[in-house]
């Protein structure tokens, strides 16, 4: 399955970059398309190489890109439009007076008055698009802004492009994008680092500037397991002297807008979540800048969930009728109950007592107060970067995560699984039909489809001493 992925990103990723290339060729002049006619022809010629599925996927995504190019100049193009609406408001009162036509050709005239009055509004709206343009590839931007610009290492174009746009030194990422796409071999000479930019700077003086490799600040590796929680990432965070535990949660669940990210609308929120972030923080081993702000480090860290997820778990996801939240929320389980080879027959365990109504029964979320049982509402929620106390925890939340008696998946995830437990999730054990595991002392899961089974499976466990 990883090969098939593997094979069709890379499609997807070849025939996104052919829609690129044929909406760059229609802004070309008639001289540049002229120079150009060879690359051009072996666009085409590709283009229609392609298998019918593939021509519709890559019409839909040149279809995306002339939109956002549409969208983005029309936003300044309103003057020019205003201009246009007043001409056809001439026209129109030219025309609706008592001399303008003949009472025998209403609907000739009528036609041709709006014929003129769509063409005036359509030149309006080029002219606007292209003095966009214009002012936008050569720095006429408007207020003046200069900003530091961190560049990941590993960012792609349109990543960059996004984060300058984020960073308000240029309006569109889409343009800046398919600008440094027509320089021959310019995308692959931006570097990463921090950059002094600023808005007036025109897209060949950005460029100039993100070639040169000039950041030599101090790293510091860090490496956050499967399955930790989200107060667990800030502990880490702090102990390796970047932030502290306080900053890098208020950031990661209050006061940072990650909303360049797809998964970040995708999230819903529960009304009793306790850790917005929970879930989405993705494990890995990330290089930070010492002295970096926190925000661009939990951005880090949010940027690699959001390419974690894929086209194709998405899709999985509308097929399950399933939301990224719910997902993320049964992964979290899977990961803290099995997160090895295990994983999917948990996860079928889990999907058929959601399917049955049947409790979840899961000891990683139950309230339970009782230490050293790798319980989320007494380890995170109870703990001192939570409410501080057993009885503090809200009712309503403790409610909204046990799993013993709330029906459904808990009000949020419960750690930060990784792509094996989200996987797992997505794609479950097939024809696995059991509603009951239980583990033992050496590693091994028991399985049943009864209660009956379930607790003589446990039984024996206790009796040979190896229930955990």
């Amino acid at each position: 399955m990883a090969e098939n992925k593997e094979n069709r990103a890379e499609k997807e990723a070849y025939v996104r970059q052919l829609a690129a290339l044929s909406a760059q060729t229609y802004r070309m002049t008639e001289e540049q398309k002229q120079l150009n006619a060879e690359k051009i022809a072996e666009l085409k010629k590709r283009v229609a190489s392609l298998p019918d599925a593939w021509k519709q996927f890559y019409q839909e995504e040149l279809k995306k890109i002339v939109e956002q190019e549409a969208a983005d100049s029309a936003k300044t193009a309103k003057s020019a439009a205003k201009a246009a609406k007043q001409a056809y408001e001439t026209l129109e009162e030219e025309f609706d007076s008592e001399d303008s036509y003949e009472p025998d050709e209403p609907k000739k005239k009528r036609g041709l008055r709006v014929a003129v009055a769509a063409l005036l509004l359509i030149v309006g709206i080029v002219f606007g698009g292209w003095l966009w343009c214009h002012n936008e590839i050569n720095g006429n931007r408007g207020d003046v802004v200069t900003q530091s610009v961190t560049i990941e290492k590993g960012s792609g174009l349109m990543t960059i492009g996004k984060r300058l746009k984020q960073a308000d030194i240029i309006r569109s990422s889409y343009a800046f994008s398919f600008y440094v796409r027509g320089k021959d071999g310019a995308a692959n000479t931006l570097q990463y680092g921090t950059f002094e930019l600023a808005s007036d700077m025109s897209y060949d003086e950005i460029i100039t500037v993100l070639q040169q490799a000039t950041d030599e600040r101090e790293t510091v590796r860090v490496t956050f397991p499967e399955g930790k929680t989200a107060i667990q990432y800030a502990q880490i965070m702090e102990q390796a002297g970047l932030c502290t535990a306080e900053e890098f949660l208020e950031v990661a669940n209050e006061t940072g807008d990650f909303s360049q990210f797809k998964f970040w609308s995708q999230r819903g929120e529960h009304p009793n979540t306790f850790m917005r972030a929970e879930g989405y923080l993705f494990p890995d081993t990330y290089e930070f800048f010492v002295g970096d702000s926190v925000y661009n480090m939990v951005a880090k860290i949010y940027g690699e969930f959001d390419r974690k997820i894929t086209d194709e778990m998405y899709q999985r996801m509308d097929e399950l009728e399933m939301t990224l939240a719910d997902v993320i929320t049964l992964a979290s389980l899977v990961q803290e109950e099995a997160g090895n080879e295990y994983s999917k027959q948990v996860s079928a365990v889990f999907h058929n007592r959601l399917r049955k109504g049947i409790t979840l029964g899961s000891n990683v979320a139950w309230d339970k107060e009782k230490a050293d049982d790798n319980n989320y509402i007494y380890d995170s929620m109870a703990g001192s970067y939570g409410f501080g106390s057993w009885d503090a925890i809200p009712p309503e939340m403790r409610a909204a995560y046990d799993t013993y008696t709330h029906q459904g998946l808990p009000a949020g995830p419960v750690s930060n699984p990784g792509t094996l437990a989200i996987e797992a999730a997505l794609w479950p054990e097939e024809n696995c039909n059991y509603l009951f595991f239980q583990t033992d002392t050496k590693g091994n899961y028991h399985f049943a489809n009864t209660n009956a089974e379930h607790e003589a499976i446990t039984a024996q466990l206790e009796k040979e001493g190896i229930r955990p």
